[in-house]
């Protein structure tokens, strides 16, 4: 059957299908997305990428998406790409039919049919249930505003502590009344 390396990438694709046109996806968001690690999906993505399936775009506000339109991604072409099916060989008429092979070989044609008419798009709907985050704006010289780090609001040494210790506030005399 499938391995688990096309049900990942067939499952990244369907998330970046997903996205609206322009858009683009990091890894990292694609990762819990898909709810895998982020070198894992980075490993499906270089391989996306060398089959055309997707492309990637650097710098800031950059990602992943779709190389082809997704009504023209069969799965199909995912599994032969990423994990090519071994082929039985073909029956000879004068052979013995062995079961086990007519049966193997019936299976593949089905799943072959079935999963070259089943495409990417057909999963894929801008008003799924995914909940793809929203990319921020991007400015129209191509960087990205720049989020303001965090910093504690702590004393710098001990020296200060005083200055930062936080005194209780006394409530008035009816609160204390049960």
């Amino acid at each position: 059957m499938l391995s688990k390396k096309v049900f990942h990438a067939v499952n990244a694709l369907v998330v970046m299908a997903c996205l609206p046109a322009g858009n683009t996806i990091t890894t990292a968001e694609l990762a819990s997305q898909v709810g895998l690690s982020v070198s894992y999906v980075e490993s499906l993505l270089k391989a996306l990428r060398e089959h055309g399936f997707v492309r990637a775009t650097r710098g800031p506000g950059g990602g992943y998406d779709l190389a082809m339109s997704a009504q023209r991604m069969s799965v199909w072409s995912v599994v032969d790409a990423l994990d090519p099916y071994p082929q039985t060989p073909a029956l000879e008429g004068d052979a013995q039919i062995d079961l086990e092979q007519a049966l193997g070989q019936s299976i593949e044609r089905e799943l072959k049919a079935f999963l070259s008419n089943t495409f990417i798009a057909d999963y894929a709907n801008e008003d799924s249930a995914l909940s793809l985050p929203r990319k921020a704006k991007v400015w129209d010289f191509g960087f990205k505003p720049m989020v303001q780090p965090w910093r504690p609001e702590a004393p710098n040494s001990v020296f200060q502590l005083s200055q930062f210790v936080v005194k209780p506030v006394a409530k008035p005399a009816a609160a204390w009344r049960v």
